[in-house]
C-alpha cells in the first residue's frame, strides 16, 4: 500500500499554498444516496437506475490488488483513498455509474495505481482537496463537476516528482486553488475538460526529482473559462487555461480554449516566469477567445521556444501571441467546439455549469436540429427569509436546495444560471440544484410535470409559492400542493390548500365534497363584507399596495408582509395580452404575506394595518395607497 501523504510540508512553497487552512462544518442535508430519499418519503428519483448497490465508499477506498466497485450511489465521510502501486479501484457498469457523494471531510485520495469511472459529487466541505497524483499512476474517467469551495482545494495535486502520470477521460470544475496542480511530474493529459478553476485549470511543469527535459502532454482537450471562477482564502481571481509553471518541454495538440469576457479571466495559455527555458509546442488547436487577454502569454521574457501550428481563432477578443514562435500560427478556420461529454465520452461532464448552448463558442447551440419553444404548465419562486440564516450553524448567503421533477424545467428570469444548475438525473427526471441563496433573494424556475423530491439546507428559512400559491415542498411531493396555473375554481367557492369544500359548494373535478368539511373566510360573505371579483374582504381593509410591472414585460419577483390582513384586488390588478408567462400567474395572499410575479400587468392587493416588509426584485414599481 501507499504512504500517507508525504511531501505534503515541502508543498507551501508556491504563493497559491501558503495561508491557514480554515474550515467549517457542512451543514448540507442534500438526499444522498437510497437511504436518505426513504428519509424524506421520496422515490429515489436521485438514485441510478443501474444501481445494485450502495453504501459506505470507504469499504472500497483501499483496495488491495484489483477491486471492482458495484455500479450505485456511495457516500464519503473522510474516507481516506489510498490506491497503491499495483492496485486499481475500477467502477463496474457503464461510464458515470458509480457516483460517490461527499458527505464529510476533505475529497482527497494517494493514487500510486489506477482508478477508473469514478464520479465525485457535491462540493468539498473541508479543507485541502484533491487526489494525489503520485509517479506512475492511472486515473480514467474521474469527474467532479461542481468542484470545491473550500481553501487550498484542487481535483489534482503532484506532491513530488517521478515517473509519467496518465489522466485520461476525465474532468473538473470550479476549483479555488488550480484544477489540475500537476507542476511536478511528466503528465498525460487526454480527451480531459478542466474548466472554471481558480489559478489554472491545468498547470503543468517538472521539478522535485523530474528531469526539466522530460515531456508533458495534453491532447485532445477542452479548456474554458467561462464565468468569474470561485476563489479561496489564499488568492485573487485568476482564471488562467492551461499554466507552465516551470521548466519543461510541452506538446498541446488537438485542444479546444475558451476565454469569456468575465471577471478575472486569464489567459488560454501562459508561461509564468519560472517555466524560462521551456519549449512549448502548440499544435492544431481552436481558440475562442471574448477576452483582451493574448491567447498565448510569455512571462519568461523571451526564454523559451514557441512554435504554432495550424491553429484557428474565433470570437471578439484579442488573438494576439505574444512570444516570437516558428510555425504558420492561426490559419482560417471556424471548427464547432465541442460539448464535455464529446470530450470524454461521459454525459455527467456536461453537468459542469458554464458550458452550454448560448455560451462562446456554443452560442448557436451543438445540434443542427430545431425544437418549438417548451410550454411549461409551472411557476415556482423561492423566496429566503431576510433573516438568515437562523441557527448559528449555517452561513449567511449559502443556502442550498436541490429539487426534482418530473418533467423538463428551466430558470426563471429570476434565477442565477450562472450558479444554479438544472440537469438530468440518471432516471430521466431533472434535478434544480439552488446555490448560495442570499438573505431575502428570490429564485424562480418553471417546469412540468410533479415535484418528486427535495433537499434543502439546514438553519435557514424560506417560503416556496407554486403559480403564486404559497405552499410547501412537504405538500408538493405529496401532491397536495396548488395545481397548475390553468386550474380555476368557481365564484361559489375558494378554498385553501388544506380545506375542503361543504356539500352546498361548486367545485373543480380535483376537489372533493364532504359532509365533515369547512369552507375558509373568505367562502363566506357578510353583511360587513365586500366581494371583489372571487374574493371576499372585510371593509376595514383600506389600505392598498400596487405592483406596477415594466412595461417592456420583464419580470419582478415581489414579497410584502402587513400586520393584518392582504386579499388581491382583482378589479385593479391587470393582465396583459402580450404573452408574458408572469402575466398568467394568480399572485397569492395568505396569513399577511404575499409572494408574487408580475410582467408588464398590474398587481393590486387590499390590506390592514401596517406594511412591515418589502422585498421587489426586477424594475416594477411599489406604491402604497391608504384611507381609500
Amino acid at each position: 500500500m501507499a504512504d500517507s501523504h508525504s511531501g505534503d510540508g515541502a508543498e507551501k512553497e508556491s504563493t497559491t499554498e501558503q495561508k491557514s487552512e480554515t474550515t467549517h462544518a457542512s451543514r448540507r442535508t442534500l438526499l444522498k444516496g437510497i437511504g436518505a430519499f426513504a428519509a424524506v418519503g421520496g422515490a429515489g428519483a436521485l438514485a441510478s437506475e443501474a444501481a445494485t448497490a450502495a453504501g459506505d465508499f470507504g469499504e472500497y477506498s483501499s483496495p488491495s490488488g484489483e477491486v471492482r466497485i458495484p455500479a450505485g450511489e456511495y457516500t464519503w465521510n473522510d474516507d481516506d483513498l489510498d490506491i497503491g502501486p499495483g492496485d486499481a479501484l475500477i467502477g463496474e457498469g457503464n461510464p458515470g455509474d458509480v457516483v460517490v457523494n461527499l458527505e464529510g471531510g476533505t475529497m482527497d485520495g494517494w493514487i500510486e495505481g489506477r482508478l477508473e469511472n469514478i464520479v465525485v459529487r457535491g462540493r468539498n466541505t473541508e479543507a485541502r482537496a484533491g487526489l494525489y497524483v503520485v509517479s506512475g499512476c492511472e486515473i480514467d474517467g474521474f469527474h467532479w463537476p461542481e468542484g470545491g469551495d473550500e481553501s487550498r482545494d484542487r481535483a489534482m495535486y503532484n506532491p513530488e516528482g517521478g515517473q509519467r502520470a496518465v489522466v485520461r477521460n476525465s474532468s473538473w470544475a470550479w476549483m479555488g486553488n488550480n484544477g489540475a496542480y500537476t507542476d511536478k511530474l511528466p503528465m498525460t493529459f487526454e480527451n480531459c475538460v478542466a474548466a472554471n478553476s481558480n489559478i489554472s485549470n491545468i498547470r503543468v511543469g517538472h521539478r522535485r526529482g523530474t528531469d526539466v527535459s522530460e515531456t508533458t502532454y495534453v491532447r485532445n482537450c477542452l479548456i474554458a473559462v467561462t464565468d468569474p471562477v470561485r476563489t479561496d482564502d489564499t488568492n485573487v481571481r485568476n482564471g488562467r487555461g492551461l499554466r507552465l509553471r516551470h521548466p519543461g518541454n510541452f506538446v498541446v495538440e488537438n485542444c479546444y480554449f475558451v476565454a469569456m469576457d468575465v471577471d478575472g479571466v486569464g489567459n488560454p495559455i501562459v508561461a509564468h516566469d519560472g517555466a524560462a527555458g521551456s519549449t512549448l509546442t502548440v499544435r492544431n488547436c481552436h481558440f475562442y477567445n471574448d477576452s483582451s487577454g493574448d491567447i498565448i502569454r510569455d512571462k519568461t521574457g523571451g526564454e523559451m521556444d514557441v512554435t504554432v501550428e495550424n491553429c484557428t481563432f474565433q470570437g471578439s477578443g484579442s488573438d494576439r501571441i505574444e512570444p516570437a514562435y516558428d510555425g504558420n500560427g492561426i490559419v482560417d478556420g471556424a471548427p464547432a467546439f465541442p460539448l464535455p461529454s464529446d470530450v470524454t465520452g461521459y454525459a455527467v461532464s456536461d453537468e459542469i455549469k458554464g458550458i452550454e448552448s448560448g455560451v462562446g463558442p456554443w452560442g448557436d447551440g451543438t445540434t443542427t436540429v430545431e425544437s418549438d419553444p417548451v410550454e411549461y404548465d409551472n411557476t415556482l419562486v423561492i423566496h429566503a427569509d431576510p433573516d438568515n440564516p437562523l441557527s448559528d450553524t449555517a452561513e449567511p448567503g449559502d443556502l442550498d436546495m436541490d429539487i426534482v421533477v418530473s418533467g423538463e424545467a428551466d430558470f426563471g428570469d429570476k434565477a442565477e444560471p450562472g450558479s444554479d444548475t438544472i440537469g438530468t438525473t440518471s432516471d430521466g427526471n431533472t434535478l434544480i440544484e439552488v446555490q448560495d441563496l442570499q438573505p431575502d433573494e428570490l429564485d424562480s424556475f418553471r417546469y412540468n410535470g410533479d415535484v418528486l423530491d427535495y433537499a434543502v439546507d439546514d438553519g435557514y428559512g424560506y417560503s416556496v409559492s407554486l403559480n403564486g400559491t404559497t405552499t410547501t415542498f412537504d405538500e408538493l411531493v405529496n401532491g397536495e400542493g396548488p395545481a397548475a396555473d390553468d386550474t380555476t375554481t368557481t365564484e361559489d367557492s375558494t378554498t385553501t390548500e388544506d380545506s375542503t369544500t361543504t356539500e352546498d359548494s361548486t367545485t373543480t373535478e380535483d376537489s372533493t365534497t364532504t359532509e365533515d368539511s369547512t369552507t375558509t373566510e373568505d367562502s363566506t360573505t357578510t353583511e360587513d363584507s365586500t366581494t371583489d371579483g372571487d374574493r371576499t374582504y372585510d371593509d376595514t381593509l383600506s389600505n392598498r399596495v400596487v405592483v406596477d410591472g415594466d412595461p417592456n414585460g420583464r419580470p419582478t419577483n415581489y414579497t410584502f408582509t402587513v400586520s393584518g390582513e392582504v386579499v388581491r384586488d382583482t378589479e385593479t390588478s391587470t393582465r396583459t395580452e402580450d404573452g408574458t408567462d408572469w402575466d398568467r400567474v394568480e399572485d397569492f395572499a395568505s396569513d399577511g404575506k404575499v409572494i408574487g410575479v408580475v410582467g408588464s400587468g398590474v398587481d393590486a392587493y387590499y390590506f390592514s394595518g401596517n406594511l412591515t416588509g418589502v422585498s421587489v426584485d426586477g424594475d416594477a414599481e411599489l406604491t402604497i395607497e391608504r384611507g381609500i
